[in-house]
């Protein structure tokens, strides 16, 4: 089975006769249509395009291939017709809870997308570090990372992992160069986590491979270790959902990443839902197309 993303990406590129212009159309980098259009060449045993530095220009097996591909093009949209047919069908309100950094990055882009998909499906996001209680109905959807001390009766799909790395402001990475190592972190300042952030495995690693009198500064909240690792303080382990989309923030590569798993969740009392279950398997479609977001990629 071919992926349909990489049929879409040979579509665009072959209609472009760039891979430039595809990500572009697409939304994504150009290394990652590269990278598709490579697995499906793989995949097929054939060589598509020819590659010139004017552009892509389709092979024969590329040409021979092309009415099967548009065909399949045409399916996908009959397809994604259905679904939207369905879902302007479906009626009601549900409630979505995240941390804030989830709402923000996650939840709130998506909102247009399923608002299209479903408009006369009102969604409620509810921002909350806490873990609301999914069977008393405290809120229908729940986006969760990590997955420990989970309620029973609780119905968890996969999302990409989260993956927190070590940052630094551009500043600080200029003056003293970008750590090749983990034993080279002893010369760096660093910031630390305060109150429950103080806990959090990737601020602790950090502090503890910096060692003794390193940590500059501290902060209970991820905008306040955020502003503080753009303002040049020191070293910091954040998010890459949060540090990505900054800018000012280089990420030190060659350290150590730390990820964590993210689950969809409802309670399987609401598995027979006619409404939640279509806006969560659509909620997971979307947040799946934020990997690379997700993981620093």
């Amino acid at each position: 089975m071919y992926d349909w993303a990489s049929i879409r990406d040979f579509l665009l590129t072959a209609r472009l006769g760039s891979t430039l212009k595809a990500a572009q159309a697409l939304g994504v980098n150009q290394t990652t249509v590269m990278r598709r259009l490579r697995q499906l060449e793989a995949d097929l045993g054939l060589s598509l395009f020819h590659r010139h530095q004017q552009g892509y220009r389709l092979s024969a097996e590329g040409q021979e291939l092309l009415p099967l591909a548009e065909e399949m093009e045409r399916q996908a949209e009959a397809l994604g017709a259905k679904a939207r047919e369905r879902g302007r069908q479906l009626k009601g309100t549900l409630s979505i809870t995240a941390t804030e950094l989830a709402a923000v990055r996650l939840l709130a882009p998506a909102l247009p997308a399923i608002r299209q998909q479903f408009p006369d499906v009102s969604v409620k996001i509810v921002t909350t570090d806490a873990r609301l209680d999914l069977q008393r109905g405290e809120a229908d959807i729940a986006i969760r990372a990590g997955g420990a001390n989970e309620q029973p009766g609780i119905v968890r799909q996969r999302l990409p992992d989260s993956v927190w790395a070590i940052y630094g402001g551009m500043a600080l990475l200029e003056t003293m160069g970008e750590p090749a190592e983990e034993a080279a972190l002893a010369r760096y300042p660093v910031i630390a986590g305060d109150g429950p952030l103080a806990l959090a495995e990737p601020l602790v690693w950090l502090e503890r491979q910096a060692g003794e009198g390193a940590v500059v500064h501290r902060s209970n909240s991820l905008p306040g270790l955020l502003a503080a690792t753009k303002a040049g303080l020191g070293l910091c382990a954040l998010p890459a959902l949060a540090a990505g989309m900054e800018d000012g923030l280089g990420l030190c590569g060659a350290l150590r990443r730390f990820p964590s798993p993210v689950w969809l969740c409802y309670h399987e009392t609401r598995k027979a839902d006619p409404v939640l279950r279509p806006v969560a398997a659509f909620l997971t479609q979307q947040i799946r197309q934020k990997r690379q977001l997700l993981e620093g990629s």
